[in-house]
C-alpha cells in the first residue's frame, strides 16, 4: 500500500469548496502527483536553493491532521517559505541538480512542475496545500 500525495494550490474559500475526503484530482481540481515522495521535495529545494531545510518555516496542518487517531486522508498547508523557495526554482537550476545528484526524469519533472504550482499560487493569491492518503 502506499501514500499517495498531491500538491495543489488554493484560496481559503476555495478550500473549503473541496471535497478533501477525494482529494484535488478527485474533484477536478489542479495538483501535481507526488505519490511516494514523502521527504524529499523539501530537501531537494533546500539542497537546490543552497540553503538548510531545517530554515524553513513548520507546515500548518488543518482539520484532521491534527488528530493521531485519525487515519486519513490529510490535508496541511505548505509554509511560507518552502512555497518562495520552489516559486524561485527555475528549470534550468532544477535540470543542473539532478545532473550532478542523479535524479531520475520523473524527479525532475515533478520538482520544475511543484515549482510552477507555486510560482501560480503566490501570483494569484493561493496557498499550497498538501494532501495524502493511504
Amino acid at each position: 500500500m502506499g501514500v499517495m500525495m498531491d500538491y495543489f494550490a488554493a484560496t481559503t474559500e476555495e478550500l473549503a469548496a473541496l471535497d478533501l475526503d477525494v482529494g484535488p484530482a478527485g474533484n477536478g481540481w489542479p495538483y501535481v502527483d507526488c505519490k511516494g515522495w514523502i521527504l524529499e521535495v523539501e530537501e531537494f529545494a533546500a539542497e537546490i536553493d543552497g540553503r538548510d531545510p531545517s530554515s524553513f518555516g513548520r507546515d500548518e496542518p488543518l482539520g484532521d491532521a491534527n488528530d493521531p487517531e485519525h487515519e486519513g486522508p490529510w490535508t496541511v498547508r505548505i509554509n511560507a517559505e518552502l512555497v518562495d523557495t520552489l516559486a524561485c526554482l527555475e528549470a534550468d537550476k532544477v535540470r543542473s541538480y539532478a545532473d550532478r545528484y542523479l535524479l531520475e526524469d520523473w524527479e525532475v519533472e515533478r520538482l520544475i512542475e511543484l515549482a510552477g504550482l507555486a510560482r501560480s499560487a503566490r501570483a494569484e493569491g493561493r496557498a499550497l496545500y498538501v494532501w495524502s492518503s493511504v
